[in-house]
């Protein structure tokens, strides 16, 4: 009997502990789930869905977009993945109408991300902005080729949408060996009606 009671107590305690490791690990890795809610005026909100999750390589917030306004069919923004918990703070989101595209305009760290969705195509695009990417832009690569190799990040920013031209400000840094010099430019990019692609425009004079 008491080797019964034994094996009962070793037993409710190994299921305890197995309870305590899963919930401790969940609330480590996730998946865990929020909702924030953004006020963009008396009759549109929009809804961040949050999924958190990580792994050892670093943790990810993935939050779902949503357009809802009153009397009228809720929409599907996009998705942008966060690395930071506090991604909501500060964020103000304001969605933009081109021609039959609803954009949602996102800064997220060092990026700049276009969020997009084309109800009657059926259609959802995002599109990210960063120094990173500067070397594949075939006309910066063309104006700095002997530089291109190096664009080392460091943000960029949305200045302004103008019907579909798109205003980037970016900073970064040119080298891989200090001293390295560090630029400011704007990049103007048109957007395509019929695709939602953009287009570098025009490459204004960078300043250091």
């Amino acid at each position: 009997m008491k080797i019964l009671k034994l094996v009962l107590i070793i037993g409710l305690t190994f299921v305890g502990f197995l309870l305590v490791a899963k919930w401790i690990l969940r609330g480590a890795f996730g998946p865990i789930y929020r909702t924030v809610e953004i006020e963009v005026n008396n009759d549109k909100t929009i809804i961040c869905k949050e999924t958190y999750s990580a792994d050892f390589a670093g943790v990810f917030y993935d939050v779902d977009f949503t357009l809802k306004e009153k009397n009228k069919e809720d929409i599907n923004l996009g998705q942008v993945t966060f690395s930071n918990e506090n991604w909501d703070e500060g964020l103000t989101l304001n969605e933009i109408k081109i021609g039959d595209w609803i954009v949602l305009p996102i800064e997220q760290g060092s990026r700049s991300i276009i969020l997009m969705t084309n109800q009657k195509l059926k259609i959802f695009k995002d599109t990210t902005f960063s120094p990173l990417y500067l070397h594949h832009d075939k006309k910066w690569k063309n104006r700095y080729g002997e530089l291109s190799p190096w664009p080392y990040g460091v943000g960029s920013k949305i200045d302004s949408i103008v019907r579909n031209d798109l205003y980037i400000n970016y900073k970064y840094r040119i080298g891989i060996n200090s001293p390295s010099k560090f630029y400011y430019q704007t990049i103007r990019y048109k957007m395509e009606l019929t695709t939602g692609n953009f287009t570098t425009d025009t490459i204004f004079d960078r300043i250091d």
